[in-house]
C-alpha cells in the first residue's frame, strides 16, 4: 500500500523494492482497478468509531473516499509564463468541452480549484466515458501531455500541492526537502526559490535600478540567493526527482540522496578569522514522511485490500526521527512543514506532539496557527485526543480487534490477557508517544489543535495532513531511538528498580541517549514491514550512511551572518558529547558504484573565457560557477551553471561521503562542425543549449537575432535543418537577414511578447531560443519534444509532420547509393554473360 501521491512512494507491503515504480506496481496487481471492491470493515470501522468526525460528517468523507479522484494539474514556471499559458488553455480548450452534451447534460469542463491563488490549479471532475468520447478532451489531452514535457504544466495530487504553501518560502531562503521524490512539490518549492528574478535580472543587466530585498534576496544581480535542497534515500527514486525537477530549468538546487533520519549536516568554510568549519541551518524544512497513504484510497484501491492499523503503528518511529532530525537541521526562528497523506493521527498527530517533546517542550518548538494562510483551503483542525486501533492474533490467527485510549489501558490490556489468553499477541510497536499526550498546565500543552487536516468529502480531494512547526530556540537533546513495545516495558522495569533513566522520546518523559538507524533488515519484526519497505527506510548494511564529524547537534545555528563565536560552538558540542553514548562518527568517503563527480572550473579557465567572449558576455556574469562532471574535471561535452550557494557547498563537502546526484543546468553542449574551407577534419566548439540559455541571455551583446514573425518563426519550428544558401531567397525572414552576416557558431533568438492585433496572435510571453548557424543552412536547437510543445501552444497544430532536410538528403543520397550499387553488379552479370 504504497504512498501513491504525485507518482506514489512505494508498495511498502510487497517484497520487492520498487519504492514508488508505478509500472512495477501495476505490474503485481492481479486484480484491476475497476474490479477492486472499496470495502475494508477494519479501515472503516476505525474511522468511524475513533473519534474523527461525528456520524453525519462521516459518512460524506467515507462516501467520497471510495469514489474516483478527480484529475488535477498546475501551471508552473515563472508567474508570467504560468498565466500565459493557462490563458491559452482557457480560451481554446475550455469552451469546446462545456459545449460537449453527455448523457442529455453539458459536460462539466476543468474548474480552477479555489483554495489556491491565481487560477493556477485546476482540477476536472468529468467522468471518464465522457472524456473517451469527446474530441475537446482528446485535444485537451495532447495540450495537458506536451505542457507536462516542457516543464510549464505538472500534474499532481491537489492535496499534495499544499505543504509547500504553508512553507511561506521566500527568495533567498536556503530549503531542505528530506523526502522529496518523485519531486512535485520541491518543483513547487524551487518555483518559490526563484521568485520573480527574471524581472530583476534583466534590469540589473540593463544597469536600471531595481529593489533587490523586496518580497526575498536578490542581491546577487536580480539572482535569487536562495537554494532547494531536495533529498530521497532511494538512488532510482533520486532519479525520478531529478528527471521532475530538472524542466523547470533552475541552478539553485541539489539533489542529494541520504536516509532522510540522520541526514549529514553540510559543512561551510569557516568564518573570517576561524579555522573552525561552520554548519549549514535551513530556513524552511518540508518533512513528508513516507506514511500508510490511507488518505491516497480514491487512486491507490490497494488500500481497500491491504489496510490494517500495523501500518501506521510500524511506521511512526520513522517518521518521529525523521521529523526530530529535521528540527535539529532548521535554522532558529526557522520553520518546518510536516505531512503525510494519512489519516492515522498515530502517524500524524502523534509523531508532532513525541517530537516536541523529545526537542525539549513548546520553549524550543511550537506548533504555528495558519488559520489566515490559504483562506479558501477547507480543512479540520488537529486532534486533541484519538484511540489506537491493533489487532491481537493468536497463532497468527483468532485476530480480534481492540481501541486504546492511553498507555494505561493497554498496559492493563495486556497484563489481562496474559492471565486469561497468555498466547495472544499485540504489536509491538504500541508505545506512548503514539498515544494523546498527557500534559494538562497550559504552559505544556501542545495546540495540536493547530495542526490540519483535510479530508477526502471538504473539497473533493484526497485525505492528507499538515502541521507547521517553528524553532524557538536551539535543541540539544539527541534523537529518539526506535522503541518497542518490549523496550519500553524493559526500560520502565529497570527504571522502576533503578537501574535506568526514563524512557525516552514519548510523551510525559524525559528523552535520554540517541540511538542510530543502524538495524541489519532481519532485525526487524514482522510489525515493522511497512517501515522496511518505505523510501527512506535504511537496512543497516550500508556503512556509508553515517554521522557527520561532529554530533549533529553541536552543529553551529548559523547567525544572520552565517557565523558563530567559537564559545558557542565549543558550549554546544561539550552538551552534546555529555548526552551522547557513543563518540562521533565521521562521515565515510564515498564507494557507490553509482558516483557523480561535480567538479567546479576555474574562473579564469581559457575555454570559458573565450565562449564567454564569443557570447559576449558581461563581466558582471559570474565567471566561477561552471562546472562538469566527470572526475577529472576536463571540459569534454556538457558545462553546467549553478548558484553560488550551490558551489560553496559542493565544493565543501562532495569529499565528505555526502551523495550528490544532481546540481546545474546545462549551458553549453560540445558542438562538432566543418571549418571554414568545409575541411572535413572536425573542430570542437560551444553551443548554447537550451536548458541555461534564459540565464545568459540578458547579460550578451554578441551573436543576437530578433524574431518578430510568427511566419518565420513557425518555419524554423517545422523545418529541421532549413536552407540559408549564399545567394536567392532563404525564406527566413528577418532572421535570416541577420543570420547571413554572422559567422558559423551558435546565436541567441529572441522572441519578445507581442500582444495579439489584426488576427495576427501574437506571443504570449517572451522565449529566447538557441539557433546554430552552418554554413549553408540553419537550425532551431530544441528536440523534437520542444518543437511540438511550441507547435501546439503557439500555433495550435496537434500534430505535426516535421521536416528534416539534413535526415532527407541523407536518405536520398542512401537510396542514390543502392540503386548505383545494384547498377554496378548488374553491368558486371551482363558483362560475365
Amino acid at each position: 500500500m504504497g504512498r501513491g501521491r504525485g507518482g506514489g512512494r512505494g508498495n511498502f507491503r510487497g517484497k520487492g523494492r520498487h519504492r514508488g515504480n508505478r509500472d512495477n506496481r501495476d505490474s503485481e496487481r492481479t486484480t484491476s482497478w475497476s474490479e477492486i471492491e472499496r470495502k475494508n470493515h477494519l479501515f472503516e470501522n476505525y474511522y468511524k468509531n475513533g473519534g474523527f468526525l461525528d456520524e453525519g460528517e462521516f459518512e460524506d468523507m467515507w462516501k467520497h473516499l471510495a469514489s474516483e479522484l478527480p484529475n488535477s494539474f498546475r501551471f508552473t514556471g515563472t508567474k508570467g509564463e504560468a498565466v500565459a499559458v493557462r490563458e491559452i488553455f482557457k480560451k481554446r480548450y475550455i469552451p469546446g468541452i462545456a459545449a460537449a452534451q453527455f448523457e442529455g447534460e453539458s459536460v462539466q469542463p476543468p474548474q480552477p480549484v479555489q483554495a489556491f491563488p491565481d487560477e493556477l490549479v485546476w482540477d476536472m471532475k468529468t467522468h471518464r466515458k465522457a472524456i473517451r468520447r469527446f474530441k475537446p478532451f482528446a485535444d485537451f489531452q495532447k495540450f495537458l501531455v506536451a505542457e507536462t514535457s516542457s516543464g510549464n504544466i505538472s500534474r499532481q495530487e491537489v492535496v499534495s500541492m499544499i505543504p509547500p504553501h504553508f512553507l511561506d518560502v521566500k527568495p533567498g531562503m536556503v530549503v531542505l526537502d528530506m523526502c522529496a521524490a518523485p519531486g512535485s512539490k520541491s518543483a513547487q518549492l524551487a518555483e518559490m526559490i526563484h521568485g520573480d528574478e527574471e524581472e530583476r535580472v534583466k534590469k540589473a543587466a540593463s544597469n536600471e535600478s531595481f529593489d533587490a530585498t523586496s518580497d526575498g534576496d536578490y542581491t546577487d544581480d536580480g539572482r535569487s540567493t536562495g537554494l532547494l535542497i531536495a533529498n530521497d534515500t532511494d538512488y532510482k527514486r533520486a532519479g525520478m526527482l531529478v528527471h521532475q525537477v530538472k524542466r523547470l530549468n533552475f541552478p539553485n538546487l541539489i539533489v542529494t540522496q541520504h536516509d532522510a533520519s540522520i541526514f549529514p549536516s553540510i559543512e561551510l568554510p569557516p568564518a573570517t578569522g576561524s579555522t573552525r568549519p561552520q554548519y549549514l541551518k535551513f530556513d524552511r524544512i518540508l518533512c513528508d514522511v513516507p506514511c500508510s497513504g490511507d488518505g491516497t484510497a480514491r487512486k491507490n484501491p490497494n488500500v481497500w485490500q491491504k489496510w490494517t492499523p500495523r501500518d501506521g503503528l510500524g511506521l511512526h518511529n520513522l517518521q518521529l526521527r525523521i521529523l526530530c532530525r529535521g528540527l535539529q537541521l532548521l535554522k532558529k526562528g526557522g520553520r518546518l512543514v510536516y505531512s503525510t497523506c494519512s489519516m492515522n493521527p498515530v502517524e500524524n498527530e502523534a509523531v508532532v506532539a513525541s517530537a516536541i517533546e523529545a526537542c525539549g517542550g513548546i520553549k524550543k518548538v511550537q506548533l504555528v496557527d495558519c488559520s489566515d494562510h490559504l483562506p479558501n483551503l477547507i480543512r479540520k483542525p488537529g486532534l486533541n485526543t484519538w484511540k489506537v486501533l491493533d489487532t491481537s492474533t493468536v497463532g497468527g490467527g483468532d485476530k480480534e480487534n481492540h481501541m486504546f485510549t492511553s498507555w494505561d489501558t493497554f498496559l492493563k490490556t495486556l497484563k489481562k490477557y496474559e492471565v486469561e489468553d497468555p498466547g495472544r499477541k499485540f504489536s509491538n510497536k504500541i508505545i506512548p508517544g503514539v498515544f494523546p499526550p498527557t500534559a494538562t498546565t497550559d504552559d505544556a500543552r501542545i495546540a495540536l489543535e493547530r495542526c490540519l487536516r483535510v479530508y477526502p468529502h471538504l473539497q473533493n480531494t484526497g485525505g492528507f495532513f499538515i502541521a507547521v512547526l517553528e524553532k524557538l530556540d536551539d535543541i540539544k537533546a539527541g534523537a529518539p531511538g526506535n522503541l518497542s513495545t518490549e523496550d519500553v516495558l524493559q526500560k520502565s522495569k529497570n527504571a522502576s528498580q533503578g537501574h535506568s533513566t526514563p524512557v525516552e522520546g514519548t510523551n510525559g518523559s524525559t528523552p535520554g541517549n540517541s540511538k542510530r538507524l543502524k538495524r541489519k533488515s532481519e532485525e526487524l519484526d514482522e510489525e515493522a514491514t511497512a517501515t522496511k519497505r518505505t523510501k527512506t527506510e535504511s537496512n543497516g548494511t550500508d556503512d556509508n550512511v553515517t554521522m557527520t564529524d561532529i554530533p549533529q547537534e553541536a552543529n553551529s545555528e548559523l547567525s544572520a551572518t552565517g557565523a558563530d563565536t567559537d564559545a558557542q560552538v565549543s558550549q554546544e558540542l561539550n552538551d552534546t558529547l555529555a548526552a551522547e553514548s557513543k563518540p562521533p562518527v565521521k562521515l565515510k568517503p564515498e564507494n557507490q558504484s553509482q558516483k557523480e563527480y561535480f567538479e567546479y572550473l576555474s574562473p579564469t579557465d581559457s575555454t570559458i573565457a573565450k565562449i564567454l567572449d564569443f557570447f559576449g558576455i558581461s563581466e558582471r556574469f559570474p565567471r566561477d560557477r561552471f562546472l562538469v562532471r566527470n572526475k577529472e574535471g576536463l571540459l569534454l561535452n556538457k558545462i553546467y551553471y549553478t548558484s553560488e550557494l550551490a558551489r560553496t557547498i559542493i565544493e565543501a563537502n562532495k569529499t565528505r561521503g555526502f551523495r550528490f546526484i544532481h546540481c546545474g543546468v546545462v549551458m553549453f553542449v560540445s558542438h562538432k562542425v566543418k571549418d571554414k574551407d568545409g575541411d572535413n577534419t572536425s573542430v570542437s566548439t560551444w553551443r548554447l543549449q537550451n536548458e541555461g540559455i534564459k540565464i545568459l541571455e540578458p547579460w550578451a551583446s554578441k551573436r543576437i537575432v530578433e524574431c518578430d514573425s510568427r511566419d518565420t518563426l513557425y518555419k524554423m519550428l517545422i523545418e529541421i535543418f532549413p536552407k540559408l544558401p549564399k545567394d536567392g531567397d532563404h525564406g527566413l525572414g528577418e532572421v535570416g537577414n541577420q543570420l547571413e552576416a554572422l559567422d558559423v557558431g551558435c546565436c541567441f533568438m529572441r522572441i519578445g511578447k507581442r500582444e495579439a492585433e489584426d488576427g495576427d496572435e501574437g506571443f504570449p510571453f517572451p522565449m529566447v531560443l538557441p539557433v546554430w548557424r552552418h554554413p549553408g543552412s540553419i537550425n532551431l536547437m530544441v528536440d523534437k519534444d520542444d518543437r511540438k510543445a511550441n507547435l501546439l501552444r503557439l500555433y495550435n497544430v496537434k500534430d505535426p509532420d516535421l521536416i528534416n532536410f539534413v535526415l532527407d538528403k541523407a536518405k536520398r543520397d542512401a537510396k542514390a547509393e543502392r540503386e548505383e550499387e545494384n547498377d554496378r553488379e548488374s553491368e558486371v552479370m551482363n558483362t560475365a554473360d
